[in-house]
């Protein structure tokens, strides 16, 4: 279970205590109720911010450090500067335990260098050339919106090894 799964379980589960609580256990003190009602407020609000993470919505978390590279996407800045720009990403994570791994949709702040660097290894990948990418450094800056930029390599993937016969 992923922890925004966990998180909206959770959410439900406290909902569900405080709601009976009320219903059967009227006697409360006034701060009692109000301190229930403050409980109910912030787990709507934790089970808001699981909503997008549950349906699949590109995440602003940090990309895995290793990954295999499946699809991109650009959106670059207008010239008015309303809208920021943003690159992505859908990935699949590199490990060495291959069964549990699912590909995640991320969205990278945009920046110039790279677009060329993501635009180049999705002509890579056009051109059925398995693209390899990874995390060289966080830059110190941020977007608007509190993301830090990446830096990111693209490699093409070796082929695999297989025994001789």
């Amino acid at each position: 279970m992923t922890p925004a799964e966990i998180a909206f379980v959770a959410a439900f589960a406290m909902l569900f205590v405080l709601l009976a609580n009320v219903v059967f256990f009227t006697h409360f003190a006034w701060w009692i109720k109000f301190a229930a009602v403050a409980m109910v407020a912030v787990l709507g609000v934790c089970t808001w911010r699981a909503i997008p993470d549950l349906l699949g919505w590109p995440t602003h978390a940090g990309i895995p450090p290793r990954f295999n590279l499946n699809a991109i996407h650009v959106v670059e800045p207008d010239k008015s500067g309303v809208e920021k720009g943003a690159i992505y990403l859908w990935v699949t994570r590199l490990a060495a335990d291959t069964r549990a791994i699912e590909p995640r949709a991320f969205v990278l702040p945009f920046s110039p260098e790279l677009q060329i660097k993501v635009v180049a290894a999705g002509t890579r990948l056009r051109k059925n050339l398995p693209q390899m990418g990874e995390v060289v450094a966080h830059a110190r800056g941020s977007d608007a919106h509190g993301r830090r930029s990446v830096d990111l390599e693209f490699f093409d993937l070796p082929d695999p090894l297989f025994p001789e016969r």
